[in-house]
């Protein structure tokens, strides 16, 4: 007998993908589209336990990227980007106020390898949390108690399962799940939840119990910033244009790619978040998932190098910030 399926999504919400029941789910877990596979122990040990090449590099070159340690939000006016760190940024847009996958510290096993570039109690006026999956390295218990503690106002949006978990620890926290393409709309501010290719685990059982994802930020017809969570390469990211129109902005990741065996189904390497950046269109992208936690085998400073070089050979306008450095955001007129 084949799996019973069963189709998820937040009733209250719009879609944008008419065509899309919801998310499909087999024994009450969610699944990718085109690669089912979830990496084992046997995986996990096999990558262990073989040889790195780049591992002499990787002890002999320290990365040491620019920071600018910012003391206070009070110059960051209009709309603007900001990273500190992995898949971590604070948006300002349309007056709204957005954290995407805030972790200001280390994490469990990991310690964080560069600096979070401000203390995060300057992180204040927060309309909306936003957390693709539930890896520690995006969903970390201390920082949004951080957040919360500054802003009781804030309302987390993310994919079906990852609020239940948040407001398990946080009872008063605003939260609104959703599938894969569902919309939620803030004024002029529009926010919908779309694919990614990964996989969601805390503990040992409940891998694939909470939804992971990307985001699609816009404002009216002025302005589209797309970030891709973690996520593996597929044909998700062929549909954003048909979806949207090209993104002004794309918040890719590059790092944690190596060896390409293992990390293929679930981290874009450097080569493939530019052709990913190519099949949507966007007109400037912006490279994230490096140089913060060292979870693979490539060096830190490997992906940044490597995304350059290859933007600079296929004529890709990118913008490499510095940690705590405001990226003027344009906005069509």
């Amino acid at each position: 007998m084949g799996e019973h399926i069963c189709f998820r999504r937040n009733e209250r919400l719009g879609s944008v993908n008419p065509y899309w029941r919801g998310n499909p789910t087999a024994r009450g877990r969610f699944f990718n589209r085109q690669h089912r596979h979830r990496p084992g122990m046997g995986s996990v040990l096999k990558w262990r336990l073989s040889p790195n090449p780049q591992r002499k590099e990787k002890r002999a070159v320290k990365w040491n990227p620019p920071v600018n340690y910012l003391q206070t939000l009070a110059h960051v006016e209009g709309d603007a980007l900001i990273w500190l760190g992995h898949n971590s940024f604070f948006l300002q847009i349309a007056g709204k106020r957005i954290m995407f996958d805030p972790v200001f510290g280390h994490i469990p096993f990991v310690r964080r390898k560069s600096e979070c570039p401000a203390n995060p109690d300057i992180f204040t006026g927060i309309d909306y949390l936003l957390i693709s999956h539930d890896h520690f390295d995006h969903l970390d218990r201390k920082s949004i108690a951080r957040l919360l503690k500054n802003n009781p106002q804030m309302t987390l949006f993310c994919g079906l399962g990852t609020g239940e978990l948040v407001q398990s620890w946080f009872p008063e926290l605003s939260v609104i799940e959703a599938a894969w393409y569902q919309q939620m709309q803030d004024e002029e501010l529009k926010m919908t939840f779309l694919p990614a290719q990964h996989w969601s685990k805390r503990s040992v059982r409940d891998g694939g119990q909470r939804l992971w994802g990307a985001f699609m930020i816009e404002v009216g017809h002025t302005f589209s910033l797309y970030y891709s969570g973690d996520t593996g390469y597929s044909n998700h990211f062929r549909e954003i244009p048909e979806l949207f129109g090209k993104p002004d902005y794309a918040l890719l990741g590059i790092g944690a790619y190596k060896p390409r065996w293992f990390m293929r189904p679930n981290h874009i390497s450097p080569y493939e978040s530019l052709t990913a950046a190519q099949e949507m269109g966007a007109k400037v992208t912006i490279p994230m998932h490096y140089g913060t936690f060292d979870l693979s085998d490539e060096p830190l400073h490997d992906p940044p190098q490597v995304f350059t070089s290859e933007a600079k050979k296929r004529n890709i306008r990118i913008e490499v910030p510095g940690l705590g450095e405001v990226i003027r955001l344009k906005r069509k007129r």
